[in-house]
């Protein structure tokens, strides 16, 4: 009921319950004075009636010669007045409970609110334009509660970030360490060491500076400040060209890095330096994620007919079904008690695939489970100058 609405059916009982309360006590009082007093003294010819004045001569002759009359006529009055008086503070009492009720319950709950208690429901009123405000009041009161609780997942997030990340530095830089000391010490006797050493050294370098670069892109990504320097290219060779540079970090894990390229053209539009983040990611991935027995990790191309596939394929731990969808999620990481010992910031892959979206792709994980490897999936669509596709 709107507050408008309400008021008039107020003002209507305060007028109606008076008028018959007033109209029985009068009838009732009026049957007391004709039993009480001679009325019949009372008679008034025509002519005094249509005369106040005359009417009025008679009425106080009879008070003068009744005059106990009078105490009954003031008593009559009084208690209409006490009727009027009462019948309007019951009313009014109920309608203004039934108003400052619900208006008591918004400002208790915005005490709530202040003190920081969000863990509670606001009852609604009988009232449309109160209710609605309760209503508004209550959303208010679950933004601020979902707000309160993205903000705690959040600071777990930067918490479990700055861990992971310490982690990440801490793991190549105290192996180059270890290497630049044994080099300085003298163990790299020979040029064939030398150079392994060197190797392990600058893969170590490749991981600090792919982790920064990632820490990096997913700031400008949260930002919206991520610029994209989009060139038409062929896909193959810059699938080829990553492949190369990462074959000797598979090596160094005991993994081949294997490559099949589509043998017809697959130009796409492409920003290199975003699209390679892609794919030193998923190979990355790929070989934090071996087991003992894995052997390869083989990276695809294949065209189809509005696009090209990119595939990062491994034999590593794989994934189970129940995961696949969480696994974009920043820092989330395969089951633990299977990946205790690997640590990582777990931003790869949600960075990776917010790039591909920003290329008009797709990317997604297949994996038949545990042990079973797991395939990264790329789509992208040709370059729109491609009428041959």
């Amino acid at each position: 009921m709107k507050i408008k609405s309400y008021f008039r059916r107020c003002n209507l009982v305060m007028l109606a319950v008076p008028a018959a309360m007033i109209l029985l006590v009068s009838a009732l009082f009026l049957a007391l004075f004709i039993l009480k007093f001679p009325v019949e003294q009372l008679y008034v010819t025509r002519i005094q009636l249509l005369n106040p004045v005359l009417l009025f001569d008679a009425a106080l002759k009879f008070l003068s010669e009744n005059p106990m009359a009078v105490g009954y006529i003031v008593l009559w009055l009084v208690l209409c007045v006490i009727i009027t008086v009462a019948a309007t503070f019951i009313a009014t009492s109920k309608m203004s409970k039934k108003i400052t009720s619900s208006i008591e319950e918004l400002t208790e709950a915005a005490e709530r609110v202040k003190g920081g208690n969000l863990a509670f429901e606001i009852i609604g009123s009988d009232m449309e334009e109160i209710d609605e405000l309760c209503v508004s009041f209550d959303e208010m009161r679950c933004s601020l509660m979902s707000a309160e609780k993205n903000e705690a997942a959040l600071k777990n997030e930067r918490s479990m970030m700055i861990a992971n990340i310490s982690h990440d530095l801490k793991t190549p830089v105290t192996s180059i360490k270890g290497y630049v000391d044994a080099i300085n010490d003298g163990l790299a006797s020979n040029p064939e060491t030398l150079r392994r050493y060197l190797g392990v050294i600058r893969s170590k370098a490749n991981s600090i500076e792919s982790l920064i670069n990632n820490m990096s892109t997913m700031s400008r990504i949260e930002m919206s400040r991520l610029t994209m320097n989009f060139d038409e290219g062929e896909i193959n060779d810059l699938v080829y060209e990553t492949a190369a540079e990462y074959r000797a970090d598979a090596e160094l894990a005991g993994l081949a890095l294997e490559t099949a390229l589509t043998s017809e053209p697959a130009p796409v539009r492409l920003d290199y330096e975003k699209f390679r983040r892609v794919l030193i990611n998923l190979i990355e991935n790929s070989i934090k994620y071996r087991r003992a027995e894995s052997k390869k990790i083989r990276l695809v191309t294949e065209n189809a007919e509005n696009g090209v596939y990119v595939r990062v394929i491994d034999d590593g731990i794989g994934i189970e079904k129940e995961e696949l969808n969480r696994i974009y999620d920043s820092f989330y990481r395969i089951d633990e008690a299977r990946t205790a010992h690997i640590k990582g910031s777990g931003l790869g892959l949600g960075i990776a695939k917010e790039l591909v979206k920003l290329h008009g792709g797709r990317l997604w994980l297949v994996s038949e489970g545990r042990d079973k490897g797991t395939t990264a999936n790329i789509y992208l669509p040709y370059a729109l100058s491609e009428n041959n596709h």
